[in-house]
């Protein structure tokens, strides 16, 4: 294989006169293989003048792979100005883990929004695929590619790439396990890696600091260039080579570390070509070992952790607090216990999936092993809040490859990172035939998956009526699927073969208006409902499409199986038809009292201040704060009085239109008087008032040329801010108010 350097800063670009040797453009390495398979180990500045030399010297249409360690901008900053993406017919596969809160796809047009880029994401002219992943093997052209989660602030994976016997292995962003004196691997994660390095024939590791630094920079998620040694030396490779180059470091000390590194492989008496990556350097790598033996894991089967039950154990109520709230934005379940006394005895109970411990608590670690034995699993992950008085030989015993200690204190990114990749690691997509862990090995226990959703499911009123045995029937075909905020499950018109039974997290229901193409908001659901339900009962396509607004996570019923449970259960039957009654007389409720506007399809002033307040709370508890908006359509009575009410009206539904086609499907956009209309922005920033009311202005002057209307359209604008929005949208709207004044003026 061939590798080329296009980018081997870190953390931000450093171009100039001291750096021009080792280069100044943030990460971004070419691998090509003997097929011609092309390979691109992250997007960051060097991709620019990568892609200018693909779209010169590759044939046409251009077909590549985008491996992503993670999406920390300096590692997708230059994809924005990448060439093939621009051209028509390139193919682009982007591969990267999935990111905090959001999507891999939404993670990478983030950046592309008009706040920071004049072009979007959706208006590339090439083929573009996302594809999330886990831990696991998959397959780019003649190219055979391992996956392991590494050690930093944000999910992170490592690229492990073979072909024609020859292997090359991607590690950055990453920083040792634990951070002590002695031999380099005194923790499970640091035995994971080395083994994931292990014989590779070159090695490109973040190496980002001398050792001196990384004392002052532990949990960075960065290495020394000692580490990257150590580590590359017990695993026994080729040729390393040190990259993600601080971007404070010229080209001087750039040239004092690649001789500290040569100095330190020195002392250790072994045979290791190290060298520091610059930009322009060309490695033809070679090799003749066999391939690798592939485990059963996919890196492309996406484990979701939402739903996953997190086992606490400390009696220092203040960790436990910081720890829930460090992790409460991953749809987690949390099990507290004060001792682990009562763990033991409550853990088959409970059914957790991983456990988070205060060593203190501890009597001996072989108390981890008891904890395992109770519950039936020899492979259950536990990770250890602990000191620097980790045993020596914790590492070696067979179990603890799956306890991971973590110092105190700890850091909350580094703590989430780490349960993210157990819980991803272990909670495999729920089959009712079989679950496989890493490396082929059998998950022991009749089924932990289905014992977890079996648990999930009684929690749901609807099902709690139903005995175990009929459960087990829902869960014989049942599957669990995650679905990231903006995601839609349920599409009008889609058949009725699926009921979805809500976990965690929040959807919205949206009708299409009859004399409107406008979506309305029918209305919301949450944690223990149902949907899906009517068209299932009826045997008729879906009359309503259905979003996720934030993270949720269902449990999926074939249309079959759950109306043969039905049948079988006048319970069940009985608690539907009370959930259905209360819908029905919700429904009406809100039809009498809030029937949409209708000339434009749009909510009214009563469903406004209803939904304001339900979103405002939201947007104070995740303390994002949240913009409104109140748009004023200009001369409406002269143009009723010239041109006749039937324009008026188009006038108004082309602004209505224009405000739906500007926003987010989790907006909230209104008719709140004649001539007036407001939307509320949860999770916007002062920042982002231009460019909305930009965007507002755009789209009304495209539609209303589109659809011939016969003056032009102009509008007022005014805007109010709060970091955390008040209870009551009066003093917004007043404040709002008095900006379209000033604004006027």
């Amino acid at each position: 294989m061939q590798v080329r350097f296009w980018g081997t800063r870190g953390s931000i670009a450093a171009p100039g006169p001291s750096t021009a040797r080792f280069g100044g453009n943030t990460s971004c390495v070419e691998v090509r293989a003997s097929d011609g398979t092309v390979i691109i180990l992250d997007c960051g500045t060097g991709a620019r003048e990568l892609g200018l030399h693909l779209a010169q010297t590759m044939p046409q249409p251009i077909r590549l792979h985008l491996f992503i360690g993670h999406t920390h901008w300096d590692h997708i900053q230059g994809f924005p100005f990448f060439v093939p993406a621009f051209l028509p017919g390139s193919e682009l596969n982007i591969y990267a883990p999935l990111g905090f809160q959001r999507g891999l796809e939404e993670a990478m047009a983030g950046q592309m929004e008009y706040s920071y880029f004049p072009v979007k994401m959706r208006d590339l002219r090439s083929r573009i695929h996302f594809t999330e992943l886990d831990e696991g093997f998959f397959r780019v052209g003649g190219v055979l590619v391992e996956t392991q989660f590494l050690n930093h602030t944000a999910p992170t994976i490592a690229y492990r790439m073979t072909s024609d016997g020859a292997t090359i292995a991607y590690a950055t962003d990453h920083e040792p396990f634990w951070n002590a004196s002695g031999r380099v691997s005194q923790h499970p994660g640091d035995e994971r890696h080395i083994a994931f390095l292990k014989g590779a024939n070159l090695v490109i590791h973040d190496a980002q600091y001398t050792d001196a630094e990384y004392r002052d920079k532990v949990g960075w998620g960065h290495s020394s260039i000692d580490y990257a040694v150590d580590v590359a030396l017990a695993a026994g490779v080729e040729r390393l080579v040190l990259f993600h180059h601080d971007p404070a470091h010229d080209d001087a000390m750039m040239e004092r570390m690649e001789a500290m590194a040569r100095a330190h492989v020195g002392q250790r008496g072994q045979a290791l070509d190290v060298l520091a990556a610059r930009e322009g350097l060309e490695l033809e790598v070679r090799g003749s070992s066999a391939a690798p033996d592939m485990a059963e894991a996919s890196a492309l089967q996406h484990r979701q952790i939402v739903g996953g039950r997190v086992l606490l154990v400390s009696a220092n109520e203040p960790e436990v607090a910081e720890i829930e709230e460090v992790l409460n934005g991953d749809g987690l379940i949390f099990l507290r216990e004060s001792d682990v006394r009562a763990a033991l005895s409550r853990g088959p109970e409970l059914t957790p999936d991983i456990a988070i411990i205060d060593r203190e608590l501890l009597d001996g670690d072989s108390v981890l092993d008891v904890l395992r034995d109770r519950l039936g699993r020899r492979n259950f992950p536990i990770v250890v809040l602990a000191d620097s008085s980790i045993p020596s030989d914790a590492v070696y015993r067979g179990e603890a490859s799956w306890t991971d200690y973590l110092p105190k204190p700890f850091s909350p990114p580094m703590l989430r990172t780490r349960v993210r990749a157990w819980l991803a690691r272990t909670l495999l997509v729920f089959d009712p035939v079989e679950r496989v862990a890493l490396r082929g090995e059998r998950v022991t226990g009749p089924d932990d998956s289905r014992a977890r959703c079996a648990s999930l499911l009684a929690t749901v009123p609807l099902f709690r009526p139903l005995t175990a045995e009929q459960r087990d029937l829902l869960l014989d075909s049942a599957t669990e699927q995650s679905f990231t905020a903006g995601h839609v499950l349920i599409r009008e018109s889609d058949p009725p073969d699926r009921l979805f039974v809500i976990l965690s997290g929040r959807v919205r229901v949206l009708e299409v208006a009859s004399d409107s193409p406008v979506e309305l908001i029918v209305g919301e659901l949450g944690v223990g409902e149902i949907l899906g339900e009517l068209s299932v009962l009826r045997n008729q396509p879906r009359s309503a499409t259905v979003v996720a607004i934030e993270r949720t996570h269902c449990l999926v019923i074939p249309q079959t199986e759950f109306l043969k449970v039905l049948q079988s259960s006048a319970e069940l039957s009985v608690s539907l038809l009370r959930m259905l009654a209360g819908r029905l007389y919700e429904t009406d409720r809100r039809l009498s009292r809030f029937a949409p506007d209708p000339v434009t399809g749009l909510a009214g002033r009563r469903a406004f201040h209803e939904q304001y307040r339900r979103l405002a709370a939201v947007a104070r508890r995740r303390k994002t704060g949240a913009l409104l908006l109140v748009v004023d359509v200009l001369k409406l009575r002269s143009i009723n009085d010239r041109f006749g009410y039937g324009v008026g009206d188009d006038v108004l539904r082309t602004v209505a239109d224009a405000l739906v086609e500007a926003t987010r499907t989790t907006d909230l956009i209104v008719r709140h008087g004649g001539d007036e209309f407001v939307v509320f922005f949860p999770d916007a920033g002062v920042g982002d008032i231009d460019t909305v009311i930009a965007r507002v202005n755009e789209t009304i002057k495209g539609l209303s040329g589109k659809r011939g209307i016969p003056v032009p359209i102009t509008c007022n604008f005014g805007i109010a801010y709060a970091l955390a929005p008040p209870e009551s949208a009066d003093d917004l709207l007043r404040e709002a108010d008095q900006d379209m004044l000033r604004r006027k003026r």
